[in-house]
């Protein structure tokens, strides 16, 4: 599974001036410090989560579907179920149904033909603006911004290096993979 992420947006998941006073930090050089903090964060967050902080486009390739009728998503939230595009071998495919939300999955509604690629292409994200982001996400990122601050060059090689707040709002969101 070759999985993509394709035209995200340019937002900032937090607000700069919100950003430099949680950390602590006056001045126009340590707010630019940590605001590259929160983009690295925010970067992790959406990897170690599994999710979509703003709206974008995912591409997720496979040799072949996967055992069973239905196949998990990999990037989180999916909120449009219209936006949901499958290909197989580079010919349009509609049998399948698609569940929407936090843990998006396709269910196949018809049998697929014999294939070499199948190509999926659907919208996640939370929408295109700040206000739309879930506050504990808003959060997590600035509290893991901040540990990067405050640990700048320091690591002890034993700890994943996430901030508690990070760890925990990332294993609510984060699917369980078995």
């Amino acid at each position: 599974m070759i999985v993509e992420r394709l035209n995200a947006l340019s937002v900032l998941p937090f607000d700069p001036v919100k950003l430099a006073t949680h950390c602590r930090v006056d001045g126009a050089g340590g707010q630019a410090e940590v605001t590259d903090h929160g983009k690295v964060a925010a970067a992790e967050l959406e990897q170690v989560a599994q999710l979509a902080l703003f709206n974008q486009t995912i591409r997720v390739t496979l040799d072949g579907w996967t055992r069973g009728a239905t196949l998990a998503l990999p990037v989180a939230p999916m909120l449009d179920p219209m936006s949901a595009v499958v290909t197989v071998d580079g010919q349009n495919f509609d049998g399948f149904a698609v569940v929407t939300g936090k843990r998006p999955t396709l269910r196949l509604t018809s049998s697929l033909p014999a294939c070499d690629v199948i190509v999926i292409e659907y919208l996640a994200g939370f929408g295109d603006a700040l206000a739309d982001l879930p506050s504990d996400l808003v959060h997590a990122v600035m509290d893991q911004a901040c540990a990067y601050y405050d640990a700048r060059g320091i690591g002890d090689g034993k700890s994943n290096g996430m901030s508690p707040h990070m760890a925990r709002t990332v294993a609510h969101y984060r699917r369980v993979a078995v």
